[in-house]
């Protein structure tokens, strides 16, 4: 069941371009944010692994955002930084799935702790 929860995840870049739907929308169908405790790095990862055209328009999207307590990623000097915007943290990782696994599980959650408030 997680692992059905981390492709459908790790397809919304797809969704939104194909569905016209918003990704808050596509979150809620897949059960967000109350299966958020469900999605782990590793599933997101090995997602990514045996699907990696998905990552270009993760890091596409990722280098895109700069919303306010959000998450980005960045290429740096031949590794990649995930950082919040909310307080400046970042972390380095120097595999492109795993870079883009732990962006994407922060950047859900995020819009999930936003999804949650705004019940």
């Amino acid at each position: 069941m997680c692992r059905l929860l981390a492709e459908q995840i790790s397809q919304i870049p797809e969704r939104f371009d194909a569905e016209n739907k918003s990704t808050a929308l596509i979150l809620k169908e897949a059960g967000f944010p109350q299966r958020r405790s469900d999605l782990s790095v590793e599933e997101v990862e090995d997602v990514f692994r045996r699907s990696p055209r998905l990552i270009d328009k993760w890091l596409r999207r990722g280098s895109e955002q700069r919303l306010a307590g959000g998450w980005g990623i960045e290429r740096e000097n031949g590794a990649y930084r995930v950082q919040s915007f909310a307080d400046g943290h970042g972390e380095i990782e120097h595999d492109r799935f795993r870079a883009c696994a732990l962006f994407v599980v922060r950047y859900v959650n995020f819009i999930g702790d936003v999804l949650s408030k705004a019940k």
